[in-house]
């Protein structure tokens, strides 16, 4: 039986112009891929303008699921914003590069759900779509700062999670007020904190819920891309409380990505935004790492992951998420680190060849494919 995987093929931002496409070369990669493995479904996106045709009839032809690859909440225009403590909205300062943006909506907002929706019927309904990848679907990350992670305090949050007053963090090595990290979360000796982040999960699950039901209900698969657990939980993402509105997870265990998502890029941003000199990062990052009982982001650490994933998700599929993309700065990824990543990784129903199909090279490809 072969192993299954599942692709993505980036587009373009919802308002660049959109990524010139090889599609003879796109198609003949997923050929490739054929000989090898399964293929679940081919997630394209977000650009609405891009030349998308030839690969959805290669796909279709060949009975791979088509899902629109959709940013949830970042980078669509007119949502409203994350509002801070002060009452105004707080700044997010980061931006990738290729028109991918990270600047977030609040999640809880309704008029926000509906512009996502308009966005889908009146830019996306040309396409015979299979599912919906979604993906952002969460609250800010360190990497926007401090004051975007303890948010969101607009007039429909606020009355919910009732912290009016601004948050403190503790000082020295453990300004979060961690005690334990077990079962995919967090206990935080805050009340306070510990409020905001169960919040933020009440609030991505209600988000999840409501687009899986709009989405479902007009036949439509989901899937969703999500952080690695010992990160979701900071960014609202609660393994067992969204399963349920899935027909397969995406976690993403990017442990050579230096950018948005990977692993020791976050990790990185994490310690920078609890500010302090050098020492006292230092001992934030030796703290942090105990909690979490990893030295390093080693396989064995993601297979903990994915078992404490799979222990909350049931029958929901897990496709562990590896990059094989290279970028010299970015990603710096070697034939060898693939080999390894995928002979390693135990638990999960396949694999998410990360992060862009049209990029990848012909070596990174060979070694995915011959370590699957």
């Amino acid at each position: 039986m072969k192993n299954s995987v599942t692709v993505q093929i980036y587009t373009g931002g919802f308002e660049s112009p959109p990524e010139p496409l090889d599609v003879p070369l796109l198609i003949g990669k997923l050929e490739k891929i054929l000989q090898k493995a399964e293929i679940n479904c081919v997630m394209i996106g977000w650009n609405p303008n891009a030349n998308i045709g030839g690969v959805v009839n290669f796909c279709k032809w060949h009975g791979i699921d088509v899902y629109l690859w959709l940013p949830v909440f970042s980078g669509l225009k007119g949502l409203s914003p994350l509002i801070g403590p002060n009452g105004n909205p707080v700044k997010q300062a980061f931006q990738a590069e290729k028109g991918e943006r990270f600047d977030f909506g609040c999640p809880a907002n309704p008029d926000n759900l509906r512009r996502v929706k308009q966005n889908v019927e009146n830019r996306f309904s040309g396409v015979l779509y299979d599912g919906v990848f979604l993906d952002k679907i969460r609250f800010p990350s360190f990497i926007c700062g401090l004051e975007p992670m303890l948010t969101c305090f607009c007039p429909y949050c606020l009355p919910l999670h009732g912290l009016s007053d601004e948050l403190a963090l503790a000082r020295g090595d453990n300004p979060l007020g961690i005690n334990l990290y077990s079962q995919l979360r967090y206990e935080l000796e805050d009340e306070a904190l510990a409020r905001l982040f169960v919040y933020k999960a009440d609030v991505i699950t209600a988000a999840a819920a409501d687009l899986s039901g709009h989405f479902r209900q007009k036949g439509f698969k989901v899937g969703l891309d999500l952080f690695a657990p010992f990160l979701s939980f900071f960014v609202g993402q609660d393994y067992g409380r969204l399963a349920p509105y899935a027909d397969f997870i995406k976690p993403m265990f990017y442990r050579r990505t230096n950018a948005p998502a990977g692993i020791p890029f976050e990790f990185e941003k994490m310690l920078a935004a609890f500010g302090g000199d050098v020492w006292v990062r230092n001992a934030q990052k030796r703290f942090l790492r105990k909690a979490i009982n990893t030295k390093k982001f080693t396989n064995a650490f993601i297979n903990r992951e994915i078992k404490g994933i799979r222990d909350q998700i049931g029958a929901v599929k897990l496709y562990a998420g590896v990059e094989i993309n290279y970028l010299a700065k970015t990603a710096p990824v070697t034939a060898g680190y693939i080999r390894e990543s995928i002979s390693s990784l135990k638990g999960a129903d396949g694999f998410a060849l990360s992060w862009d199909l049209s990029s990848i090279s012909d070596e990174n490809l060979d070694a995915a494919l011959n370590a699957l």
